[in-house]
């Protein structure tokens, strides 16, 4: 699958913010529909229809209801999903949560409602932190890292892994995006080149940006340097060429973020699905 290119970091929480609103809107809508629906059904022909019928067709509203619930909490585990990557990415803390460890689902109880207002209203007090922070932070949104460097498919993952020479188990401090050599590499936030060289621990031709705040990031295996040290980057600009130098066996990008000195996983950082 392919990476696909970024959108504006700020256009993006927008967009989440007016799905989130248009969302709970419908999902308001709907559930006093229903309910108003089933109130009617009771009272007009509850007393006149045969318990037995009454009872199937309340148990297949009741399976309906449960299908919407579950569309619902997997669209709002989606949105969440994104919100928490956004957050990540501002450095904003937020809680683990599903619909699943909610307890959304099963048998319908008002609960289940109770529980999606409250998974909703928490997202939406999450969308007005990012909102905050990013007019706080103002352009140094630009200095975080938040696009993909290279337009390339996802072939190995941050984390232990075994070693394609050695055949052991290693720890993988970045991601590895498959590329033809000589795709464009780009910088995937504004910053300072800190080194632009060879190396000889296996990385290749290799650049390394300093972003500030703590926060740097790798390109390894290189075909061609297009940058030197000390020079002055923006995010989206190219800086190099996709190669297989180094400790590598097939032409591909290794793409390592690092957070005061600790790794981290890169993936968390790219505002787009990455597969």
């Amino acid at each position: 699958m392919r990476v696909f290119k970024f959108g504006n970091i700020i256009i993006l929480i927008k967009d989440l913010r007016k799905f989130l609103f248009s969302f709970l809107a419908i999902l308001g809508v709907f559930l006093f529909s229903l309910v108003g629906g089933i109130t009617y059904f009771y009272v007009k022909f509850f007393k006149r229809m045969n318990p037995k019928v009454v009872y199937e067709s309340l148990q297949a509203e009741n399976m309906e209801l449960r299908k919407t619930l579950r569309i619902i909490s997997q669209k709002l585990d989606s949105l969440y999903a994104r919100q928490r990557q956004l957050a990540t990415v501002l450095n904003i803390p937020t809680y683990n949560l599903s619909s699943d460890n909610l307890g959304i689902g099963g048998q319908i109880r008002d609960f289940d409602i109770d529980k999606i207002t409250a998974y909703a209203k928490y997202q939406e007090d999450l969308m007005k932190k990012l909102e905050e922070r990013v007019k706080i932070m103002g352009e140094e949104v630009r200095r975080i890292p938040s696009i993909p460097p290279v337009n390339g498919i996802f072939s190995s993952g941050f984390g232990v892994r075994r070693d394609p020479f050695t055949g052991g188990f290693e720890f993988h401090k970045g991601v590895d995006l498959s590329a033809p050599t000589g795709t464009p590499v780009v910088a995937t936030a504004d910053g300072t080149v800190e080194k632009a060289e060879w190396n000889s621990g296996g990385y290749g031709n290799m650049v390394v940006i300093n972003h500030g705040n703590g926060i740097k990031t790798l390109y390894a295996h290189l075909s061609k340097i297009l940058v030197r040290k000390g020079q002055k980057v923006k995010r989206g600009q190219m800086i190099g060429l996709v190669g297989s130098t180094g400790k590598s066996v097939a032409p591909h990008l290794h793409y390592e973020v690092e957070v005061k000195g600790e790794a981290k996983n890169p993936l968390r950082y790219i505002l787009v699905d990455v597969k």
